[in-house]
């Protein structure tokens, strides 16, 4: 049975994909696992990654994901203005 990474190696695979670790949601039991809670630098919004999940080109990915949609979601709002 392999154990699980500790906190501390958590938050080095989160700051390691660019983000500020913020803590673990903890799993319940036959419904969720655990979730690993971290900030973008960019959007300064809090994200999360199943622990199964867990390494730095996740964390990564994320910030990407998550990037996108406030981009896109900036550029309707600027637009949107535009227009009034």
């Amino acid at each position: 049975m392999t154990m699980p990474p500790s906190e501390v190696e958590i938050s080095s695979i989160v700051e390691a994909g660019g983000g500020k670790y913020v803590g673990i949601l903890m799993a319940i039991p036959d419904k969720m696992e655990s979730i690993i809670l971290f900030i973008s630098p960019q959007t300064h919004t809090t994200l999360g990654i199943p622990i199964s999940r867990l390494t730095v080109e996740a964390v990564r990915e994320e910030f990407a994901e998550s990037n996108a949609v406030f981009a896109e979601l900036s550029s309707k709002s600027r637009n949107h203005k535009d227009v009034q």
